[in-house]
């Protein structure tokens, strides 16, 4: 209960920031609420005008009604128009909200959530914001205050009419409660399945080009048919206690209906109501299992709208494990002098031992390769440096500075990295090298272009800066993605620049590329390059070997390769060889 009564509060606190227009929004929507369940009062007027009172009156009071429907109509324009000036800003900050939180959640939490997932509970979520505003504050309050109405002049009728009346709402409301906790287990059955077959669609078209390589479209489509069996089967569930809901509601509602005008009837063939008596009964009891209706169907969108929303806001509540310090080191520039202490790291939930008693220490300028076989922990000296993850024991200082004082966003700002695989944004060539950049300046953009030995190669475009590379930069060539990548740490201008595996996947001609790019970018910079292709880290000032998470060996090229029984001479002549 506590945990419903939370997603609630959240809703209502992004509401709530528009105080002003909700508490004016709740004002007309009572008076509307009220207005639009007077029908029935007018009938009787009718009725009783028709037999007690001449034409003149029977004018005035369809005047009377007249201009009350024309107050009804223009209430109702108003409380939409008011209820979209809180909504639509609402909704916009949740969703902006839930976005930034997702920003800043850590490198562990995207490794863990599947793509698909999540944008179908951000969908779902914004959707269902907008339906449970309409449902929980325009439908369930329009109808309970009818009720209300209802109940005000079945009082002055008699206790025969208005206790009948309210014990079939009890029962009612009792049958639908229920129902609707069927509904609510039924609707997040049915989204996990749904989410399965969002994260499968997306996990395809984000690989499509590995589908293409080895001819497995068929096997995908089969992979999804098959997870629809089970979606389908969820979905029929689902949409079955709709079904089912309908025809218990529908059959209590049918005998209330039943029993109430037959009671009725009896009375005024006793003469103990008047025929406007009647009509009034007639038009209340007929309205109030339309609206009954209407709060049945108001609490299935409610139920669906509330599974949806929590996942959505739930989003809020996956905590930020590496934290900005509360008084973070302030510092414009830094020298690039990094030092590992006495680091020990372990993988959430993953490996063991990933670091361990690892010591190291970068001069400020210097080029430090790290070098091991895959798994050896080269990658995660670079994710705790750039504090993706925080050590479990140990530290790591920059410029005497413990990087956990570092606000996230400033430690990054000093390290410019060129990664393995270069994902680039479906945009321009000019956006994606500017990305780092506040504002897009095109002649900065063509000096990082010119470093990065690209510029002849865009200028041979016929849209040059402004051709579209593609969704994750598929038309642009593996060495043409890195090159891009180092003109845009060209353009950020980090004093830490980090080279990770940047050209293990390029052909001769592209590293040679490459490669010139990268030491014309680094000069005086503090560089670190993972490496496996050993031809690419001759040039390094100190090669590091690292094995099983530790730093067994340290030297220059040269001096490593000296030592026939080392580590570092065994990967050299495996290469080699090969070669």
């Amino acid at each position: 209960m506590l945990k419903k009564i939370k997603i609630l509060k959240i809703f209502y606190r992004f509401l709530w920031r528009y105080k002003k227009n909700f508490i004016f929004f709740g004002f007309i929507l009572l008076i509307w609420s009220v207005a639009v369940s007077l029908n029935p009062y007018f009938y009787k007027l009718f009725i009783d005008a028709i037999f007690q009172k001449g034409f003149s009156d029977l004018i005035k009071i369809l005047i009377i009604f007249v201009g009350f429907r024309i107050l009804v109509n223009l209430l109702d324009v108003l409380v939409y128009y008011w209820g979209d000036k809180i909504l639509i800003p609402a909704s916009k900050d949740a969703r902006i909200a839930i976005f930034r939180h997702i920003q800043d959640l850590d490198f562990a939490y995207h490794t863990e959530k599947s793509t698909g997932s999540l944008i179908s509970i951000f969908k779902r979520g914004d959707g269902s914001f907008f339906d449970l505003f309409h449902a929980l504050n325009i439908n369930i309050v329009r109808i309970l205050v009818g009720f209300l109405v209802m109940f005000f002049f079945f009082t002055d009728l008699g206790k025969w009419i208005a206790l009948p009346m309210f014990f079939i709402l009890i029962f009612n409301s009792f049958l639908v409660g229920k129902l609707v906790i069927i509904n609510i287990r039924k609707r997040r059955e049915f989204n996990k399945a749904e989410d399965g077959i969002s994260a499968i669609i997306a996990d395809n078209l984000i690989n499509f080009d590995t589908v293409k390589y080895f001819a497995k479209e068929k096997w995908e489509q089969k992979r999804l048919i098959e997870n629809f069996s089970d979606w389908a089967k969820k979905l029929w569930q689902f949409t079955n206690s709709f079904r089912f809901m309908d025809l218990s509601v529908g059959m209590v509602a049918n005998l209330g209906v039943f029993f109430l005008l037959f009671y009725s009837l009896k009375k005024y063939s006793l003469g103990e109501i008047t025929s406007g008596d009647l009509v009034l009964i007639l038009g209340f009891v007929t309205e109030f299992f339309n609206r009954f209706f209407d709060l049945f169907f108001s609490l299935r969108t409610i139920v669906k709208c509330y599974v949806d929303i929590s996942r959505y806001f739930n989003i809020l509540d996956e905590k930020i494990l590496v934290k900005d310090s509360k008084n973070p080191l302030k510092i414009d520039k830094i020298s690039g002098e990094i030092k590992f202490c006495d680091v020990d790291f372990s993988y959430p939930q993953g490996r063991e031992g990933a670091l361990r008693d690892f010591n190291l220490e970068i001069k400020s300028g210097e080029t430090v390769a790290l070098v091991g076989s895959s798994g050896a922990g080269k990658t995660t000296v670079v994710k705790l440096l750039m504090r993706f993850y925080d050590v479990d024991k140990g530290r790591i200082i920059i410029d005497d500075g413990d990087i956990r004082r570092f606000n996230k966003s400033d430690l990054r700002s000093f390290i410019g990295i060129v990664p393995q695989e270069t994902i680039l944004f479906n945009e321009t060539i000019a956006y994606n090298i500017g990305y780092g950049l506040p504002e897009i300046k095109i002649e900065a953009i063509k000096r990082a272009a010119k470093i990065a030995n690209l510029s002849d190669f865009i200028e041979s475009l016929p849209q040059k800066y402004e051709t579209l590379v593609g969704e994750r930069g598929i038309k642009l060539s593996g060495g043409q993605r890195q090159r891009l990548s180092i003109a845009r740490v060209v353009l950020s201008k980090p004093e830490i620049i980090i080279f990770d595996e940047a050209t293990s996947q390029l052909d001769s001609e592209s590293e040679n590329l490459v490669q010139e790019a990268f030491w014309k970018m680094k000069k005086n910079k503090t560089t670190i390059i993972i490496a496996h292709r050993l031809s690419t880290i001759k040039k390094a000032d100190r090669i590091v070997v690292i094995d099983n998470g530790k730093i067994v060996e340290k030297g220059t090229h040269k001096q490593l390769l000296s030592k026939k029984d080392s580590l570092y001479h065994h990967f050299w002549k495996l290469q080699t060889e090969l070669v």
